[in-house]
């Protein structure tokens, strides 16, 4: 049986990989109780999410506590070279 011999020399690069600028477009779901007064459920549900969809002065909505975050997806990526 013959020694064994090494074959080649393995080259590691101590050189760090460049770095570049992106910017990634998220869509993230959340989950949110809250906590408002209306006269039936549906109404409760139509209420709060035209409260939501209305931005950030709740008309209807009077308390409200984050639960989860459902998902995180990337939707989009491009270079941004300010970054870099």
């Amino acid at each position: 049986m013959r020694p064994l011999r090494p074959l080649g020399v393995l080259v590691v690069g101590t050189e760090e990989p460049e770095l570049k600028g992106y910017r990634v477009r998220l869509r993230v779901v959340e989950e949110y109780d809250v906590a408002l007064l209306a006269e039936s459920s549906e109404d409760a549900k139509a209420r709060a999410e035209a409260d939501i969809r209305g931005g950030g002065d709740f008309e209807a909505i009077q308390d409200s506590w984050p639960e989860e975050i459902v998902s995180v997806k990337a939707v989009a990526v491009e270079r941004y070279p300010d970054l870099e």
